[in-house]
């Protein structure tokens, strides 16, 4: 599986109204360049779009979204440019970064209590239709590697991994745990899988 335009979300507990603090911050994050292996450029909003793409962080390497897809509020991070890697060590990486930035996020003291995230879910998608359309064929290819990433990542939880094959739509999983465990633990829990050269 050649497939790096890799992408995937964690939802936020509740629906806090976050959008406006969220830009400053973000804006913040370009000045201070704070978001390691990142060339942080720009910020757009489109929170006035319904169940659209929301704020984003617009990097070189990847695009860090504050968004209400499928109305749901959630942190996504879409991958741009290539990693190096396996596809298992490619998945790798995208969560670390979001993980790394839900982590950030949460503790900035503008939204500190205010944001926190339900990690017992993830959405992971590709964003490739020639290399990844959204069948059965895919999910057989990419399966087993998200499935060993998962058991690594929730500890040994009930995991389940699904997908709905749709034509018109780009593949993605859904992944949900039996717990949800703090982030922190999630990152260390990475640290022990198998990882792309750092």
């Amino acid at each position: 599986m050649d497939v790096f335009k890799i992408a995937a979300k964690l939802f936020v507990i509740g629906d806090p109204l976050v959008h406006d603090q969220v830009i400053p911050i973000f804006h913040h994050w370009i000045q201070s360049q704070s978001v390691e292996g990142h060339l942080l450029i720009d910020v757009a909003d489109y929170a006035h779009v319904v169940a659209g793409p929301g704020t984003v962080l617009i990097s070189s390497q990847a695009n860090f979204h504050v968004d209400r897809g499928e109305n749901r509020l959630g942190l996504s991070y879409w991958r741009k440019l290539p990693l190096p890697g396996t596809f298992l060590e490619r998945v790798w990486a995208v969560l670390a970064e979001l993980f790394k930035a839900a982590d950030k996020l949460q503790a900035e003291p503008e939204l500190q209590g205010r944001l926190s995230f339900a990690t017992n879910e993830l959405l992971i998608r590709l964003n490739d239709r020639l290399l990844a359309p959204n069948n059965m064929q895919t999910m057989a290819a990419v399966r087993p590697a998200v499935e060993a990433l998962m058991r690594q990542i929730y500890g040994g939880s009930s995991v389940t991994v699904e997908s709905k094959p749709q034509p018109d739509a780009l593949f993605e999983l859904r992944i949900k745990s039996s717990q949800s465990p703090p982030l922190t633990a999630m990152l260390d829990r990475l640290d022990a899988a198998p990882a792309p050269s750092r």
